[in-house]
């Protein structure tokens, strides 16, 4: 699995990273991890640089997408690199008098009254990291609220003009969920109010599997196979075994989805995936460019680690 992992982060580190970006927080802990574990310090290097002139206290349009849990990580391993300032932008952010702001890009007058359902994966976990638990799973309850329905599946996006959720299952959309899910139950998973959330989502997957993988739309036969949703799935249920949010039974789930991503692997460690992919009709989800990001090979870096600490077969 080690030749694996190193082939992955050394594909990730291709990436030509813009400082922050959907999914690239993924990717960047993916590789501080890695760099830990495998004595690999220039992949340390490599994400204090890409990551030091945003770390100051100018305020960016993007600063919602600031990955708090690199930027903790990285000054675990990098002690002397201040990361407060950044932290401090993305709280202000996502969280204002007391309530979570879900409408990240108010500077875009097509897209300010857009909630994403990609936002999951940064602001519950992002907060919860900076101190404040309780306004996590406020903003984490809003967009269960708003993005997740009856099926357990979340829409891509909704709209705070008509009040209304797109209806589409965004295969990748759903990782993005699990993701800011699964960090908010671990403080106290048997009463925490997103479990059931939680468990919804992951019941709703499982009816949609085929051996490991999710179509692009995960509802739609006709959509293609997405292999993102697989490494994210995979590394979303394997987070939450190792803090003992996710239920044991779920660990095959996690173990398909992770058998998956490694046989879609291209032979030099990248994972191919759909492009970037807005909220629209269907249609727009059906015919992506595929190729190498951030938003696979992140979470198939962060799966692989957790496989290889505990070890489980594949």
């Amino acid at each position: 699995m080690r030749d694996t992992i190193e082939a992955v982060a050394a594909r990730t580190l291709d990436h030509d990273f813009r400082i922050w970006g959907f999914g690239e927080g993924m990717a960047l802990l993916g590789l501080l991890r890695a760099g830990a574990r495998y004595d690999r310090p220039q992949w340390i290097d490599t994400v204090a640089d890409l990551t030091a002139p945003a770390l100051g206290r100018q305020v960016q349009p993007t600063d919602h997408l600031i990955p708090v849990e690199v930027l903790v990580e990285l000054h675990r391993l990098r002690p002397a690199i201040r990361v407060d300032a950044a932290i401090t932008r993305f709280v202000a952010a996502v969280w204002q008098d007391g309530a979570p702001l879900p409408l990240h890009r108010p500077d875009l007058p097509d897209l300010g009254d857009t909630v994403w359902v990609d936002c999951m994966h940064t602001d519950g976990p992002g907060l919860l990291l900076a101190g404040h638990p309780d306004a996590a799973t406020a903003a984490m309850t809003l967009a269960c609220d708003r993005l997740q329905d009856a099926t357990g599946l979340f829409s891509h996006s909704y709209n705070t003009g008509p009040a209304r959720a797109d209806g589409v299952h965004w295969g990748r959309g759903q990782g993005w969920a699990l993701h800011g899910l699964v960090p908010l139950t671990t403080a106290d998973p048997a009463h925490h109010p997103l479990r059931e959330r939680t468990s919804h989502l992951l019941d709703a997957l499982a009816r949609y599997e085929t051996d490991g993988r999710w179509r692009t739309i995960v509802d739609d036969p006709a959509a293609p196979f997405e292999h993102s949703v697989s490494a994210l799935v995979a590394a979303g249920i394997q987070h939450g075994l190792l803090t003992r949010m996710v239920d044991p039974a779920w660990r095959a789930l996690a173990d398909r989805s992770l058998r998956a991503a490694v046989n879609a692997l291209d032979g030099h460690g990248g994972l191919p995936v759909s492009a970037a992919t807005p909220a629209g009709p269907p249609d727009i989800y059906l015919h992506r460019t595929t190729g190498v990001f951030p938003w696979g090979q992140g979470p198939l870096l962060l799966a692989l680690l957790d496989a290889a600490a505990t070890d489980s077969p594949r």
